[in-house]
């Protein structure tokens, strides 16, 4: 009778374990996004140093609701979207506060695959290199996407959503 127990035991485990890991693989909304999938008329990619914008560098203007903002983006803006680390005041620990920094991104409600884009760094004056998972929205028309992410770093969470509305260039 043990052994049943222990064997029915085990058989609910593996598909708990298997439903838990179909469950990291989708998203209540759809698939994982990875790089050059599309969300609706959107391309989500990776781009190169030096030929991006990250979202820190527009005009944003925060909502009426806690933790939302809104910024219109110029269509071809290659828009980094993604939350990351800097290397506090050039202290040399990016790779350190990057170990210790953890993002959730969902575009439109779906899961975003971070590892599967990468990273891309860039230089600050006032905080040194910063590192940001490599995810690029590129719009060739207008529309408007939404962005949600998570962080944890140093025990403080974070939370926002951020709308991002392409307009034609001026």
């Amino acid at each position: 009778m043990k052994k049943l127990v222990c064997l029915i035991f085990l058989v609910l485990l593996a598909c708990m374990l298997a439903a838990c890991t179909k469950l990291n693989l989708k998203g209540s909304s759809g698939e994982m996004i990875n790089p050059g999938d599309k969300v609706g008329d959107f391309l989500i990619t990776t781009g190169e140093p030096g030929d991006v914008t990250f979202f820190w560098e527009l005009d944003d203007k925060q909502g009426k609701e806690a933790n939302t903002y809104f910024t219109e983006v110029a269509w071809g803006t290659k828009l980094i979207v993604s939350a990351g680390i800097y290397d506090d005041t050039f202290s040399g620990k990016l790779d350190e506060n990057w170990s210790n920094f953890a993002c959730e991104m969902y575009i439109e409600d779906r899961p975003v695959n971070l590892a599967a884009f990468g990273t891309i760094e860039s230089h600050h004056p006032m905080v040194g290199t910063m590192r940001h998972y490599n995810v690029l929205i590129l719009a060739d028309k207008p529309g408007k996407i939404t962005i949600h992410q998570k962080t944890e770093y140093q025990g403080e969470t974070d939370e926002w959503y951020s709308t991002y509305t392409f307009l034609p260039p001026e």
